[in-house]
Order: C-alpha cells, then sequence, then structure tokens
C-alpha cells in the first residue's frame, strides 16, 4: 500500500489538478496493477512522510501496536483515513458471526456518547421538528446541521466551535441520524443558525402546536417574566446591547434581555429578545400584541400571572381592555386585614401557607403569609441589619478620628451614599448628624423595628380580576410563576444562555433562539418522565445517561482478515429505566460486523 500523486483536468478551464491517491499493488493474470483504495485530496503533508503515513493506516486498521509515537499531524490524518478506508472496503458478514479468533488482539476503539443524544434525537422527531424545518425550506443537510445546534446545546452547551469539536471527537450523534460530520465547516453551523432564525415565528408555532397535542395543554394560564443575560466583548456592533441592572451583578458588561411567556406547564409558548436596559413594564404590552397576532380568534383569552415588578396599573388595565384575565403581585399596599380569620391553603412539615380572600371594588384580593417567606425574609433582614449598623458605627467613629473626613456636607454625602447601599434596610432608620462650626460632631440614628416588621414579614397580597377563585386556587395559580423561574434557571445553567459570545445582533439573538428550542426538547423529555414517576433534574439525567457509549471492537481472524464490531456498550440498570419510561429501544443503533483484509506489497 503506498501513495501516489494523480492530476485531474478541469473541463471548463482546462486547468490541471493535483491530488494523491491511496493504492495498492495486486497480482493479476496480466500481471501487477494498482488498485484503487481511497481518495486522499490535496494530502498537506510533505513527500518524504508519505511512507510513514501509510505505515500508521496499516497499524491503526490492523490494530497494531506502534514502537514509536507518531507526529500529531500524521496521526490525524491517519486516523482519518483508516476510518474511510474501513468504511469504504469493509466486508458486511451479516449473520456470519462465527469467526475464528486471536483474542489476544482485541482492541477497543472509537468510543462515541450516545445517551443523551439518543434521547434529544427521540424527542427531536416526536415534535416533529424534520417535518417543520422542511416545510420551511431547509435542505437534508441543513436539517442535518440544525440537529446537530440544537441537540448540541442541549446535550453538551457551548459554541459553535465547541460544538464543531464535540460533533467529530465526542458524540455519536451522527450515527444515530446516519450522517457525517467529519466533513463539517465551522461555517455551515452559523449559516444553519441564522436560517433557524429567520423561520424563528413558524418553527415557534409548530411547537406550541405539537406539544398541545402530545401532552394536552389548554392553555389556560399562561405566565410571563423577563431575564437578562449578558456579554462577554463589547458587542459595539449589537445596537440590542445595553449596560442594565444585571440579575448576575454583572454590571460591568453588557445585555440583553429575554422575554418569556409560558404556560401552566411550563411549556414555552413564545418569546423575545429586548434591549439590555429595557423597562420591565413595557415589555408586557408587546408580549400581549403577539399573543394577540398568534390567535386572534380565540374566544376565551388565558389567565395571564405576572410578578410586582411588570404589574403596573397600565398593564393591568391593557389585559382588560384586551380580554385578558390577570393574576399578579400588587405593588399598592393594602391595610393587614384581620389573621384570626385566614384559612390554611398549604401545610408541610416545613411551611405552612395562610390566606384570606378580600373583595375590593372590581377586583379580588387575596392575603397571603407565609412561614418560610418570613423565615427567609427574617433572615435577610437580620443580616441587612447587622451589615447596616455596622457601617453606621464605622462612620460616627470615624468623625472624631484623625484624618477622617468630619465636614458636615462630605458626611451627609456619605451618610447618603451608604442609604442608597443598604435602601431594602435604611429607609426604616432615622439618621442625624449635628453640626457644630461647619463640622459633624455626632451622628445618632433611631431603628423603626416594627415597621421593618412588617416589611420582613412574609406576607404579600395577589390581586385579580377573576372572582370565580378560591383562596387555594388563587395562591395555586400564582405559584405556577416558579415554573417560569426554573425555566430561567434551566437556560442559564444547563443550556449556558449566558454568557453571549457573538458581537453580532442577529448572531446574539439567534443563539437565545436555539438554547429556546433546546429547552423545549428538554422539558419535554422531563414532562414525559414525570408522566412516570421519575422527577431527575436534566443534569442528572444527561450526566448519567452520557455512559451509554457506541464504540468498535478489533479482532484478528485467523484467515488474515481484520473483524470489527461496531455496537452499543450494554445498558445499565438507569438506562433501562429512562429508556423503559419514554418507551424507547435499549439499543440505539444496530451492530453492525464487518472484516477487511489489506494486501501486502508485492
Amino acid at each position: 500500500m503506498f501513495i501516489r500523486t494523480a492530476f485531474k483536468k478541469n473541463k471548463s478551464s482546462s486547468k490541471l489538478y493535483k491530488y494523491q491517491q491511496l493504492v495498492e499493488s495486486i497480482r493479476t493474470e496480466k500481471g501487477v496493477r494498482q488498485k484503487l483504495l481511497l481518495s486522499l485530496g490535496r494530502l498537506p503533508l510533505a513527500k518524504e512522510k508519505w511512507p510513514r503515513l501509510v505505515n500508521r493506516i496499516k497499524t491503526i486498521i490492523q490494530g497494531q501496536e506502534l514502537l514509536f509515537q507518531e507526529t500529531p499531524e500524521i496521526e490525524a490524518l491517519a486516523s482519518k483515513f483508516a476510518k474511510q478506508l474501513i468504511e469504504k472496503h469493509a466486508i458486511d458478514i451479516g449473520s456470519d458471526f462465527f469467526q475464528t479468533v486471536d483474542i489476544g488482539s482485541l482492541q477497543n476503539f472509537r468510543v462515541r456518547r450516545i445517551g443523551s443524544e439518543y434521547l434529544g434525537v427521540s424527542f427531536f422527531n416526536k415534535l416533529r421538528l424534520f417535518e417543520c424545518l422542511k416545510d420551511c425550506g431547509f435542505s437534508k443537510r441543513q436539517m442535518e446541521i440544525a440537529m446537530l445546534l440544537i441537540i448540541g446545546r442541549l446535550v453538551h452547551p457551548g459554541s459553535e466551535r465547541h460544538l464543531f469539536r464535540w460533533a467529530q471527537h465526542i458524540s455519536g450523534l451522527d450515527e444515530l441520524i446516519k450522517t457525517d460530520f467529519n466533513r463539517l465547516s465551522l461555517n455551515s453551523l452559523y449559516k444553519v443558525t441564522d436560517l433557524l432564525y429567520e423561520h424563528k415565528t413558524e418553527i415557534e408555532a409548530h411547537l406550541r402546536a405539537r406539544e398541545n397535542d402530545l401532552f394536552s395543554l389548554n392553555e389556560t394560564i399562561i405566565l410571563y417574566d423577563l431575564t437578562n443575560t449578558y456579554f462577554e466583548g463589547r458587542a459595539v456592533s449589537n445596537s440590542k446591547a445595553k449596560f442594565g441592572r444585571s440579575k448576575e451583578k454583572r454590571s460591568d458588561c453588557k445585555l440583553l434581555a429575554l422575554g418569556l411567556v409560558v404556560d401552566g406547564k411550563g411549556f414555552p409558548k413564545t418569546s423575545q429578545v429586548f434591549t439590555g436596559n429595557q423597562n420591565e413594564p413595557e415589555t408586557l404590552l408587546d408580549m400581549v400584541k403577539v399573543l394577540h397576532q398568534q390567535d386572534p380568534t380565540a374566544n376565551k383569552k388565558p389567565t395571564v400571572v405576572i410578578d410586582a415588578g411588570i404589574a403596573t396599573e397600565d398593564n393591568l388595565k391593557e389585559l382588560k381592555k384586551n380580554n385578558y384575565h390577570y393574576i399578579a403581585v400588587s405593588r399598592k399596599k393594602f391595610d393587614v386585614p384581620d389573621v384570626e380569620n385566614c384559612i390554611v391553603i398549604k401545610k408541610t412539615k416545613q411551611n405552612k401557607v395562610e390566606a384570606k380572600r378580600i373583595l375590593n371594588n372590581d377586583e379580588v384580593l387575596l392575603y397571603c403569609k407565609s412561614k418560610l417567606k418570613k423565615q427567609k425574609e427574617q433572615s435577610m433582614q437580620n443580616r441587612f441589619e447587622q451589615n447596616f449598623q455596622e457601617q453606621l458605627n464605622y462612620l460616627a467613629k470615624s468623625i472624631h478620628k484623625k484624618g477622617c473626613t468630619k465636614r458636615y456636607d462630605k458626611v451627609l454625602e456619605r451618610v447618603g451614599r451608604l442609604k442608597e447601599k443598604y435602601k431594602q434596610i435604611s429607609r426604616f432608620y432615622q439618621i442625624h448628624v449635628e453640626e457644630k462650626n461647619g463640622l459633624a460632631c455626632r451622628i445618632t440614628w433611631e431603628y423603626l423595628k416594627e415597621q421593618a416588621d412588617k416589611r420582613f414579614s412574609g406576607a404579600y397580597f395577589l390581586r385579580s380580576d377573576r372572582f370565580d377563585l378560591l383562596e387555594k386556587d388563587f395562591w395555586s395559580i400564582y405559584i405556577m410563576l416558579t415554573q417560569l423561574e426554573d425555566a430561567f434557571r434551566t437556560l442559564k445553567t444547563d443550556l449556558l444562555l449566558r454568557p453571549v459570545f457573538h458581537q453580532k445582533e442577529n448572531r446574539s439573538d439567534a443563539h437565545i433562539f436555539i438554547t429556546l428550542l433546546a429547552y423545549h426538547l428538554l422539558h419535554s423529555i422531563r414532562s414525559s418522565l414525570k408522566q412516570q414517576g421519575i422527577n431527575l433534574s436534566w443534569r442528572q439525567i444527561r450526566d448519567r445517561m452520557s455512559t451509554h457509549c457506541r464504540l468498535t471492537n478489533r479482532f484478528n481472524t485467523r484467515d488474515g482478515h481484520t473483524l470489527f464490531i461496531r455496537k452499543c456498550s450494554e445498558p445499565e440498570e438507569f438506562h433501562k429505566t429512562i429508556y423503559k419510561a419514554l418507551s424507547l429501544n435499549h439499543r440505539p443503533c444496530k451492530t453492525n460486523k464487518y472484516k477487511i483484509k489489506i494486501c501486502s506489497d508485492p
């Protein structure tokens, strides 16, 4: 076996192209002839190294150990060409399983993960995303790359460059969908990313309809909230990238805001990307318009659940104007009712929630008091008190020390900055700075503990225009907002919504959209498992399923051939439990058995 140079002429330009071929010499009736084994393209390797490359290809196929390690350049090329050679010239032995082999020659190689990928592919098909992409005009190759982008974000989240390496060296996704990602280009990933975002509206509409059918969703409740993600880099070419209030405390980075609507079972309905400094209340009206456009003929509009940050009077009026019901945390302060008349709507060993329903003109109020919330808020109160009083004590002592600020106006500035820093607790303090000859001579304060205790009492008011709800139903619908919080947490931690490394606006928006598509798969998988009593996080499922792999076993046979058996590893008990719960075959891919023989040079 050796490498030779061949030439090919371009018919249109008559230009001569040079490339390399892998050939072997064989004896025939007409003498020695050269048999083409594999076209290698234009080899990026010096000619004097060709014999070493050929020798390494042979040793890989025959499973022989090297005495001396080859260079990374030759090793990478040899692995690539050996794989192609085996696939091209191997003889499928089918059911002829009985072979006489050398047990000592057994080797395992080309191990690829398939467990988590198998779940992703199965639900990609259940949601009929292939059909949706085909209707959007995607080619077969573009659909395969789209699947790689979405399932890659689900299983092994990272940048496109990170995904590129994962697809070629770690994952068995290409075998599951019967394609080849070895000839994948990074540019093709970016092009399909852009294409997916161009068809955002059609894809979201398809997923809404399909998830409604699969999980019998009635959409009587929708939840809306806003979160943000931050950029790595300056993002100067992105008009949406703005400095704002970061929920991750990354005030040093520009932000993007994501508005997300989910239903009562946590399935995403629609999404929109806003500027990083977007005012939260203003986004609700935009999302209501999107919802109305999606289903303008609906007779019964769902109930919208929002938190206090979005529940302004204008927003609530706009919801009622568009025939939407609402449930929200009240921004208004109401008098605390007689707690003796409250009813218990939830009671566990750790928590107790009491509530009282109150009619208030054209609204219903629900006064809620939670034991766990009270404990949490009191812990916050104690921490705030301790930190603020430590700073006040330091400031009070510093005006009597040499070299410290004593000017009255400057001391007032320091007090103001301190109150702004600890504004959650400072409003319950009355601070007095005494002046003498333009200097601060004494700082005293009074803590309004009774008012502070009311603020951190674990009590809150809900408001709604639905008079048909009893206390327990009212509170239970509001608590559904925790599903939206879970969705944001999953998007950010398990699917790496943050940070955004793209600098262009359309690529940043597409990054968020692909993350949401991966979340559709994730939530569908978890919802199906919950129906079977399996309540594990996606991270637990993903990590344990990653141990189910596909690998090749190699033997040398008595007749001089090399036997390859490519199969899935035996599923462990956890794998079987997950596959059974999702009604999936325990063996994602069939076993392939084939053998090959490379002739020696004459």
